[in-house]
């Protein structure tokens, strides 16, 4: 009887099973499906997920910035962390500038602050190799010029600086005008010697005293406060291009003294009296426009005056000379706290030429009239060049017409000339 009982349960188990499995089967390929369609709580869509970087970054990985090459500095090889915040809204460089000519390390801050889309706050505080000879050629061209051939159009002092402008932009059609105020102070002294006898590498120029080992100007030791205030002004209509920038600067405190060392028995020094204040206006303009076909004419200007109880330091000294303003002159052999000088250069492209990756070859007609002093403006020397270029690459041949000339002016110079401005 219990045999039989247990048989009869087994093969009521046994059925069941055969019910069972197919069931559970069912049920667990179901399962499956549906576990497979419904993937986002397992795995979410990563394509709306929000990523949250870091506000402090190395540009190009490491930290460095673009370097610099000239004859005082060497090498000039910036490096530090940047702070980026709320869309750029805050942009600071917290840098390291080593330059090797020097065996430096130099720290700077410096960045903006962006409260609204017009308004912007650009400070910089640091130590530094300052020029007033930008103008002549941007940073890129220099380095370049000053590496290859030993031709650096700058003269150079150190100082320690802290400056902050606040600017508004007001833009219309066409036009965009950014008026700035601000204030600076600086503290400065002469960096080299009037003959280095160390200079930086160059392929060709590197014992040139006209070179690398040209000589660089003493610069009064000590300290300016300033209120600065001015304007930039671009306009862009139609073929026409211009930009101008206006800068002027009020001193509130001078506190200087002649820096004499290295001038040989006999030599100027310039002798500053303490507490003089000045008042130096910088005008810098460029203006791009077509003629006729494809034809273009182009004009830079710049312009330095001062006024005031005294001579403006040597720091604050603009210079002309050279194939980058005067091609007949000596690479800034005029200089001085009064400054003009105009350039207009018309450009008349060969088109039946086209040559690969560069274009076509042009011809270019060139006038330049220029002057430097200290306390007054001296008679203009002109120029008249004609050249052939093609892209970035010019060779010119330029002659001063003048009947008596300038002692550091010469009848005719043979230059070749870089563009390399972005």
């Amino acid at each position: 009887m219990k045999l039989r009982t247990a048989v009869t349960l087994f093969l009521d188990l046994r059925m069941k099973a055969h019910t069972l499995v197919p069931l559970a089967i069912a049920l667990t390929g179901l399962a499956s499906v549906l576990h497979a369609q419904d993937t986002t709580a397992a795995a979410p869509d990563t394509g709306y997920a929000e990523y949250h970087e870091s506000p402090i970054a190395l540009p190009l990985g490491v930290g460095l910035r673009i370097p610099t090459y000239d004859r005082v500095n060497g090498l000039a090889l910036p490096w530090g962390p940047k702070l980026e915040l709320n869309d750029a809204r805050v942009d600071v460089d917290a840098l390291i500038t080593y330059r090797s000519n020097l065996g430096k390390w130099d720290p700077s801050l410096e960045g903006s602050l962006r409260p609204g889309d017009e308004n912007e706050l650009r400070f910089y505080v640091g130590r530094g190799t300052f020029s007033n000879d930008a103008w002549i050629r941007g940073d890129l061209t220099n380095s370049a010029a000053a590496f290859f051939v030993g031709s650096d159009s700058r003269n150079y002092y150190r100082g320690d600086r802290a400056t902050a402008r606040f600017a508004r932009t007001i833009t219309s059609s066409g036009l965009t005008v950014t008026p700035f105020i601000g204030g600076n102070i600086e503290r400065d002294w002469s960096t080299g010697s009037l003959a280095p006898t160390k200079s930086p590498w160059s392929v060709f120029g590197r014992k040139g005293d006209l070179k690398m080992r040209r000589l660089n100007p003493r610069v009064a030791r000590g300290s300016i406060t300033s209120a600065i205030g001015g304007a930039a002004i671009e306009v862009l209509q139609g073929g026409l291009e211009a930009k101008f920038d206006a800068m002027l600067e009020q001193t509130i405190r001078t506190a200087l003294k002649p820096d004499c060392s290295g001038v040989p028995t006999g030599g100027i020094c310039l002798q500053p009296q303490p507490g003089n204040s000045f008042t130096q206006a910088t005008l810098d303009g460029r203006v791009f426009f077509p003629t006729f076909g494809t034809q273009t004419f182009a004009v830079k200007a710049h312009a330095v005056a001062t006024r005031g109880s005294g001579d403006a330091p040597a720091q604050r000294f603009a210079y002309l000379g050279g194939a980058a303003t005067l091609a007949t002159v000596d690479l800034l052999a005029l200089g001085g706290d009064r400054l003009l000088f105009v350039q207009g250069d018309y450009t008349i492209p060969i088109d039946r030429i086209q040559l690969p990756f560069v274009g076509s070859p042009y011809i270019g007609l060139r006038y330049a009239a220029g002057s430097a002093g200290v306390g007054g403006l001296p008679s203009l020397i002109q120029n008249l060049g004609v050249g052939l270029g093609v892209s970035f690459f010019r060779v010119d041949y330029t002659i001063d017409p003048a009947q008596t000339r300038s002692p550091f002016s010469r009848k005719s110079a043979f230059t070749v000339g870089v563009s390399l401005s972005l």
